[in-house]
């Protein structure tokens, strides 16, 4: 009779032991699924940072030469402009009307006005100088809406992704140890032996569980 309920205990302790096993086995390969998964968005990531670095270049490479080639023609207002002015004021001081310097002025202010429709003039500052970094900046906010531009945070998803792919692996790990203890259960018959097996291998699985179940929701 003892030996019955003996017998009936181990087959119940060993239907346990193959239940654990089995979920040490499911948790495995939800593990691994996750892994794979977030080594994928990874990729992904390094993509699309990849991609937005080529923007952002593309991008600041034709701001600058298109805000310089409107500098340029700025300049030349300016420089138009202020020839007019001076050679108006020395006129004006000298009272001489020479038809060639009228000339000179109508030329300067004919080539300073066509000079100024090839900028803008709201870039222009109260003591009328050129606030270029403004346009750059203006045209940098432009190309962002239309392509993105922030490879950084790109490369730093991808990073944090490789990141949360190693601890997932490091939790597979610790989930894959939990079963070699369960199965050495059978190679002992006293029942502390037994127990501290089975403790081992549940201790392992929890903490492979916890592990990753922290890396999925980015708890660490």
């Amino acid at each position: 009779m003892e030996n019955e309920d003996e017998g009936e205990a181990n087959n119940k302790f060993e239907t346990i032991v193959s239940i654990l096993i089995a979920i040490v086995v499911v948790l495995g390969a939800l593990v691994s699924w996750r892994a794979s998964l977030i080594d994928d968005s990874s990729g992904d990531n390094d993509y699309a940072g990849i991609k937005a670095a080529v923007n952002a270049e593309q991008a600041r490479a034709l701001n600058y030469v298109n805000a310089y080639a409107d500098y340029g023609n700025y300049v030349n207002y300016w420089k138009n402009e202020r020839l007019s002015s001076l050679i108006s004021e020395d006129m004006a001081k000298s009272g001489d009307e020479d038809p060639a310097l009228a000339t000179e002025v109508k030329t300067a202010n004919d080539i300073a006005d066509s000079s100024s429709d090839m900028f803008k003039m709201r870039y222009l500052n109260r003591d009328r100088s050129y606030n270029i970094q403004r346009q750059l900046g203006e045209m940098w906010a432009d190309a962002s809406k239309k392509n993105d531009l922030d490879y950084q945070t790109q490369f730093n998803a991808a990073d944090e992704d490789r990141a949360r792919t190693r601890m997932m692996l490091i939790a597979l790990m610790i989930l894959t140890v939990s079963p070699i203890f369960y199965t050495l259960v059978e190679s002992g018959e006293k029942p502390q032996y037994k127990y501290a097996m089975t403790a081992l291998g549940t201790l392992f699985m929890i903490g492979g569980a916890v592990l990753a179940f922290l890396v999925e929701f980015k708890m660490i």
